[in-house]
């Protein structure tokens, strides 16, 4: 899968991006942000990497060509057209600039209008303000907060309903046409009608 929108390119994660990955999930000020904390080993990567199903979309994010992070959608259910999203910027340089709100409405523009998802959900530590109040802004309401955990939650019309707010920012980024490639499989899944994907 390769999307391309508003100055960003989000591309399927291959085995080879897996230890820039490792790395950065083993940063210090990336992991403070996760509920797993522990240091991951390359075993658990390639473990990890070799247990994701057709129900889970890992893209890298990149910038100008570069590869500077991760977006995803897991646990997809494909009957309800809904799945759980995250993201985080491993390559510092990157932090605290618009780009990590280029890659969410890249991938959220993708998921609900090219792929017509019904909802996404995010889960959230308490601690993470700024992710908090971003989905906010994204349409996302509070489902649940457990521990430290807050389980959010959005649908189609809100997130399009909110997204109007950031449509000045957002054409700023539109330099070109969106583009968009899939593999058969890919197509299989995601263009086809919601019914004919109970098997997935």
């Amino acid at each position: 899968m390769r999307i391309s929108n508003y100055g960003v390119e989000l591309q399927s994660m291959v085995e080879s991006d897996l230890e820039m990955v490792r790395n950065w999930r083993n940063r210090s000020d990336v992991s403070e942000f996760m509920f797993f904390q522990e240091e991951i080993t390359p075993e658990q990567q390639h473990e990890w990497f070799e247990s994701l199903s057709n129900k889970d979309v890992y893209l890298m994010i990149l910038h100008q060509s570069e590869k500077i992070g991760v977006i995803n959608v897991k646990n997809i259910n494909w009957w309800k057209r809904s799945g759980e999203a995250g993201i985080f910027i491993g390559d510092p340089t990157f932090r605290n600039t618009p780009i990590s709100m280029q890659a969410i409405f890249t991938m959220m523009d993708a998921f609900f209008y090219d792929f017509r998802f019904k909802s996404l959900t995010a889960t959230v530590k308490s601690n993470n303000e700024n992710a908090i109040d971003f989905n906010q802004q994204l349409g996302y309401k509070v489902m649940s907060e457990i521990d430290d955990k807050i389980n959010m939650e959005v649908f189609r019309s809100p997130y399009t309903e909110a997204r109007t707010k950031f449509t000045i920012i957002l054409e700023k980024f539109c330099q070109s046409a969106p583009e968009m490639e899939l593999s058969k499989n890919e197509k299989r899944m995601f263009q086809q009608p919601f019914w004919s994907l109970s098997n997935f």
